[in-house]
């Protein structure tokens, strides 16, 4: 005899299968939205590097560019406060300080011959090589950087970090002289190039601009001509047009040089990642005085780079940009602060005080009003093209028509002021990295190799003009420079034709 279910039950039942389908199908696209978002999300971080507008032809810019109304609020009425300092908390974005860098295995064998280590194994796991083997290169990236929990820029995917840093890779284990743009990957040449396009400051060269081999200059050929043709010069109150403004009194009436110099021994600290776990902090303090960067903490890194600070080298964007709270946090208000400004070519004063990068005069003003009594001096544009041109006359082709990074006029200023200077990890140390700043957890190799500022063909003149042994390099990062003062040019060779 049949058993017959009444209709009602027949409906629950067929309700509720319809009720949990709709919620398994509910769940299955939810679980594919997120991980459409994941991906997303990963391949906009992936790319969130300069190199990401040029793949797209649109004008390149850093990473660290400030949004516009960052700007914008800072120009109606000074930075936004923010409870956090980042002296005291420093980073931008907070790293796990326990992460393990990488440590090339030996000394460049050209250089030293003798010593080995083990290879570097790479840190990409077996999995994330599998995928890369089959997958396109983007979904690659943006599948590793989902599992393995870091952001990265240029080197991303399967052994990208040996193709740079390893013992055989690109910058090899000791900064080569000659690197060129040809040595590049393929997307950190779309960026350079781009730059090299571009000409926002009207850069116009008298001899040639690059791309035909010159005498390559020995380094104290290197430190004559640089002593001879570069002047370190800073705004003063009696310099025109800013002598006529209401706001001249705040600026210095003497040259940075005069009121600072001379020194004996003098530190040139970068921001670079390799900083970190490097031990360096008591070397870098025994100094006569120490430079320092933009918004480079000392506040729990001592160990690593120190806690002297006798000068800090900012740039415009820093000053302007409310994240770094230039007005309020208290990383600046020790020692010198030195600014500077990217400027037109011709070092049009007047042209340049109507439309600056960013605002550097309005917000100089604002801080002399806070801190009236701390010396703060504003590079003369003229020194920064000076500089520039040195770094292009002695390249084999065309740099980036943009200002040189603050690391390089820094040091060069420093050598304008000091007997001696050691520049800390500007060439990359056997801990070279593509983590970007010591005090941050953002990987991209652009900021080794450069993008808007031709850092690659600075790094190559240091290490020409380097007086220290490569094991010093390797081992710490450090080059040691002579003070223009210390150098005799009356020996030096003459200065080929065409320079």
């Amino acid at each position: 005899m049949a058993y017959k279910i009444p209709g009602a039950a027949v409906d629950r039942v067929s309700l509720l299968w319809r009720l949990r389908r709709r919620a398994r199908r509910g769940a299955m696209c939810m679980a594919f939205f997120c991980l459409c978002m994941a991906l997303l999300y990963a391949i906009c971080a992936e790319n969130s590097v300069p190199v990401t507008d040029a793949i797209f032809g649109v004008r390149a810019r850093t990473r660290a560019q400030p949004r516009a109304h960052s700007v914008t609020k800072v120009l109606r009425g000074g930075a936004k406060h923010m409870p956090i300092d980042p002296q005291k908390l420093p980073g931008v974005v907070p790293g796990d300080p326990r992460r393990p860098i990488p440590v090339l295995s030996s000394l460049n064998r050209s250089h030293e011959g003798r010593t080995s280590a083990p290879k570097q194994t790479s840190r990409t796991s077996g999995s994330s090589g599998f995928l890369a083997s089959f997958l396109p290169r983007p979904l690659s990236r943006a599948i590793q950087t989902l599992f393995t929990g870091r952001r990265r820029g240029e080197l991303s995917g399967k052994a990208r970090e040996a193709e740079f840093f390893g013992p055989h890779g690109l910058l090899g284990e000791v900064w080569d002289d000659e690197m060129s743009s040809s040595r590049l990957s393929s997307r950190m040449k779309k960026v350079v190039q781009n730059y090299q396009a571009m000409n926002k400051y009207g850069v116009k060269l008298s001899g040639p601009a690059g791309g035909t081999r010159r005498l390559k200059l020995s380094g104290p050929e290197l430190l004559c001509q640089l002593k001879r043709k570069v002047e370190v010069l800073s705004l003063t109150s009696d310099l025109h047009p800013f002598s006529m403004l209401p706001w001249a009194p705040q600026l210095p009436a003497q040259q940075l040089t005069s009121e600072l110099g001379p020194l004996k021994s003098c530190a040139v600290v970068s921001s670079a990642g390799s900083l970190r776990h490097s031990g360096l902090g008591k070397e870098i303090d025994s100094h006569d005085a120490v430079m320092r960067f933009n918004a480079a903490p000392t506040s729990g890194f001592e160990k690593d780079v120190g806690s002297k600070t006798t000068m800090r080298l900012i740039n415009s964007q820093v000053m302007a940009s409310e994240e770094y709270r230039f007005l309020s946090s208290s990383l600046y208000s020790s020692g010198v602060l030195v600014a500077w400004d990217p400027a037109p070519f011709s070092s049009d004063l007047t042209q340049w005080l109507n439309r600056t990068d960013y605002p550097i005069f309005a917000q100089y003003q604002r801080y002399r009003r806070l801190h009236p009594q701390q010396p703060f001096f504003i590079l003369h544009p003229r020194f920064e093209w000076q500089v520039w041109q040195q770094v292009q006359e002695n390249m084999a082709e065309s740099i980036q028509k943009n200002p040189p990074s603050s690391g390089f006029l820094g040091t060069v200023l420093m050598m304008s002021l000091c007997e001696v200077v050691h520049v800390y990890e500007f060439l990359p140390s056997k801990r070279k990295t593509e983590l970007c700043h010591y005090y941050q957890h953002f990987y991209d190799a652009a900021c080794t190799l450069g993008a808007y500022h031709p850092l690659l063909y600075e790094k190559n003149l240091v290490k020409r003009m380097n007086q220290g042994a490569d094991r010093d390099i390797y081992t710490h990062g450090r080059v040691t420079l002579p003070g223009f003062n210390a150098i005799n040019c009356t020996r030096a060779a003459q200065e080929p034709e065409g320079m």
